[in-house]
């Protein structure tokens, strides 16, 4: 199939139209126009959404159906379950916002930080925040000792200044052995040394 493609759109005796013409019978029943496409994903899209919306309406029904059996004591019950969830749920929401609150202060990628939240928190608040708290705790730790480890290195690998007369105490005497330009470089370079050698 890329052979004989590649020979039709190489072949100079046709025009564009007798290229397009040769290509479509070369697809052959694969063809199918833009136009054509589009309008068939729309429809399938469309009947998707409605086959969503059946199935959302029969669990509703099914639900319902179901409610409409149950006696007084299973409803009853079945309520208790509902607020029971219902609190479960509320109580792991505040448990998600303490531990973003405690854990936003190390980590401030929004996806590494919702998927930490999400993995440690529960029902028990306190013990999210406790858990949240050691988390920033280690992360800090670790933290500060890679930056002393780096601070450590750059250290070992900066060279120590060579000491050397420069590093000295200038004298009177030491003053007038150095030559006229040197003298003249100290005293633009040290005015308080230069005033303290001659006042």
């Amino acid at each position: 199939m890329d052979e004989e493609l590649s020979n039709v759109l190489g072949n100079d005796e046709l025009d564009s139209n007798a290229k397009a013409e040769v290509i479509k019978k070369l697809i052959g029943g694969s063809y199918v126009p833009l136009k054509k496409y589009t309008d068939d994903v729309a429809t399938v899209k469309k009947e998707n959404k409605e086959l969503k919306d059946a199935v959302k309406n029969q669990n509703t029904e099914i639900e319902g159906y179901k409610n409409s059996q149950l006696t007084d004591d299973q409803k009853k019950q079945k309520e208790l379950e509902d607020i029971a969830n219902t609190k479960r749920e509320l109580a792991i929401e505040r448990s998600q916002i303490q531990a973003e609150k405690i854990l936003s202060k190390v980590i401030t990628e929004d996806k590494e930080l919702e998927s930490l939240v999400k993995g440690i928190s529960s029902e028990n608040i306190e013990a999210t925040k406790v858990l949240a708290t050691n988390l920033v705790d280690t992360i800090t730790k670790q933290k500060e000792a890679t930056e002393a480890k780096i601070r450590e290195e750059l250290i070992k690998d900066t060279p120590k200044p060579t000491g050397g007369e420069a590093d000295k105490t200038m004298t009177k005497d030491k003053f007038s052995k150095l030559s006229y330009n040197e003298q003249v470089k100290y005293k633009i370079e040290n005015p308080e040394g230069y005033k303290q050698l001659f006042n």
